[in-house]
C-alpha cells in the first residue's frame, strides 16, 4: 500500500486514452439507465418540501414573486436553476423535473470521476470511484424527489475539483470558477458552504506562491457575492434585509430545543409551536427566523451537558447505517434493494475510513476528509435527515476507491509471490 504515501506523479493528463474514456461513458450510461429505471418505477408524489420547491418555481414560470411558506424561507437555487427551467421546457410535466435530475445525476457522475483525477488517484481508483457513485441505489430514489440535493450535488463536487486543483497550482480562472460555485451553493444549500474549509486546506498546502494564495480567497469571495447579490438585494427590497433565506434560525431552534431528539420534529411539536405561526405573521419572516436563533442559543447556553450529548448523537444519527424502514416495513423487491443499499454503504464507509492513516502524507485526501468533517459537523449544530447524507457520499466514493484499488493491487502482488514461491 506504499502507493497511498504519495500523490500520482501526473493526476491530470491531458489525453486519457480512449479505452478510459470508454469505460466512463459505459459508467456514466449505467448510472442514468439506474436513475431512469427509478423514476419508472418508483411511485412517488411529490410533498412536504418538494411542493414548496416546485411552487417557487411555478411561481418564476408565471411571472410571479417567488413565494412558498415566506418570500425566502426555502432556498431559491433548485427551484430557479433546475425545476423552473425544466418546467418551462417540459410544459409542467413531473417526468421533465424529473428528469432534470437525472441529468445533474449524470454531470455528478462525471464529476465524481475528475476529483478522483485531481486527487491524484489512477486510472482504476478514479473509474472505481465513478462507478461507485453510478451505481449507488439511492441515488436512483432520491432522483425521483423534488430535493435541492440532486443540485448541491454537482455544485460541491465542482468546488472540491476547483480545490485541488488549486492545491497544485493557482490558475485565476479556477478560482473564478470556484467562487462562482459557492455564490450557486450559497443561494442552494447553506449547509455545503463549510466546502470553503476544505479550499482552506487546499490552500494552505498548496505549492503556489502566498501572495497568490492570499490574491485567491478575495477572488473567490467577490464573485461569490456577485452571483448571490440580485437574490440578497431582492430580499432587501422585499423583506428589508439582505438574506439568503429565513429559515437559519427555525432550522436552529428545531434541533435545539427541549422537545428536539437529533432528527427533524415538526415545529408544531416544540415550545414555540402553538404562537409560531401568530409570531410570523406579526414581525414578519426575518424576525421570526432571529427569535428562534436566539431561543435555540438560549436553550444551548443553559443546557450545555444536553446540547453535546445531542450533538454526538446528531453524528451518530447522520451515518447511520440505512437500517431503518421506510413508512411501511420493507417486502419484495424493496428489501431486496434496502439489503444491497445497506452492503453498499457498509463498503464504502469503511474503505473510506481506511484511508485516514494516509492523511498526514497525502494533501488531496486532508482535502477531501476535511469536506466530509466539515459538511458533518454542519448537521451536528442542526437536526438529521438522513437525505441530507447524500450530497457528501460521492466524496466518500472517491476516497473508498483510492483504498479499494490499492488492496486489489495489494492482493495480486501477494498472490503473485505467492504463486512464485509454489
Amino acid at each position: 500500500m506504499k502507493t497511498l504515501n504519495r500523490e500520482a506523479s501526473t493526476p491530470n493528463q491531458k489525453h486519457s486514452s480512449s479505452q478510459e474514456w470508454r469505460w466512463l461513458s459505459a459508467i456514466i450510461v449505467a448510472g442514468i439507465l439506474l436513475r431512469l429505471a427509478a423514476i419508472l418505477v418508483y411511485p412517488h408524489a411529490p410533498e412536504s418540501d418538494e411542493l414548496a420547491y416546485l411552487k417557487m418555481a411555478e411561481d418564476l414560470v408565471a411571472g410571479k414573486t417567488m413565494n412558498a411558506g415566506g418570500y425566502a424561507f426555502f432556498n431559491m437555487g433548485y427551484s430557479f436553476f433546475v425545476l423552473a427551467p425544466a418546467l418551462w421546457l417540459s410544459d409542467h410535466s413531473l417526468l421533465g423535473l424529473r428528469l432534470a435530475n437525472l441529468i445533474c445525476g449524470a454531470v455528478s457522475i462525471a464529476l465524481v470521476y475528475m476529483v478522483a483525477r485531481e486527487a491524484g488517484a489512477n486510472r482504476n481508483a478514479r473509474l472505481l470511484s465513478g462507478a461507485m457513485w453510478a451505481l449507488y441505489l439511492p441515488c436512483g430514489v432520491y432522483g425521483v424527489y423534488l430535493a435541492k440535493e440532486n443540485f448541491m450535488i454537482p455544485l460541491m463536487l465542482g468546488i472540491l475539483w476547483c480545490a485541488l486543483r488549486m492545491m497544485r497550482t493557482f490558475q485565476l480562472r479556477i478560482a473564478v470558477l470556484c467562487g462562482g460555485l459557492f455564490g450557486l451553493l450559497a443561494l442552494t444549500g447553506n449547509a455545503a458552504l463549510s466546502l470553503a474549509g476544505a479550499v482552506g486546506v487546499a490552500l494552505l498546502v498548496s505549492k503556489s506562491a502566498l501572495r497568490i494564495r492570499i490574491l485567491s480567497v478575495p477572488v473567490m469571495l467577490v464573485v461569490a457575492i456577485l452571483v448571490a447579490s440580485p437574490w440578497l438585494v431582492r430580499n432587501a427590497t422585499l423583506l428589508g434585509a439582505p438574506v439568503l433565506n429565513t429559515n437559519g434560525g427555525f432550522n436552529l431552534y428545531l434541533g435545539n430545543n427541549p422537545a428536539a431528539d437529533g432528527m427533524f420534529v415538526s415545529i408544531a411539536k416544540t415550545p414555540r409551536g402553538p404562537t409560531w405561526h401568530a409570531l410570523r405573521e406579526e414581525v414578519g419572516e426575518v424576525q421570526a427566523s432571529e427569535t428562534l436563533k436566539h431561543e435555540a442559543l438560549a436553550w444551548i447556553k443553559s443546557h450545555p451537558g444536553e446540547f453535546f450529548a445531542l450533538s454526538v448523537k446528531k453524528l451518530g444519527l447522520f451515518w447511520m447505517p440505512p437500517i431503518h424502514n421506510g413508512r411501511d416495513a420493507p417486502v419484495g423487491a424493496e428489501k431486496l434493494v434496502r439489503l444491497v443499499w445497506l452492503i453498499e454503504y457498509a463498503v464504502l464507509v469503511c474503505a473510506a475510513v481506511a484511508t485516514l492513516p494516509y492523511v498526514r502524507s497525502r494533501p488531496s485526501l486532508a482535502v477531501l476528509w476535511t469536506a466530509v468533517a466539515l459538511y458533518s459537523a454542519v448537521h451536528m449544530l442542526f437536526y438529521v435527515i438522513f437525505r441530507y447524507r447524500e450530497p457528501i457520499m460521492p466524496v466518500v466514493c472517491v476516497l473508498a476507491a483510492v483504498m479499494l484499488e490499492q488492496a486489489s493491487v495489494a492482493v495480486a502482488r501477494f498472490a503473485r509471490q505467492r504463486a512464485h514461491v509454489s
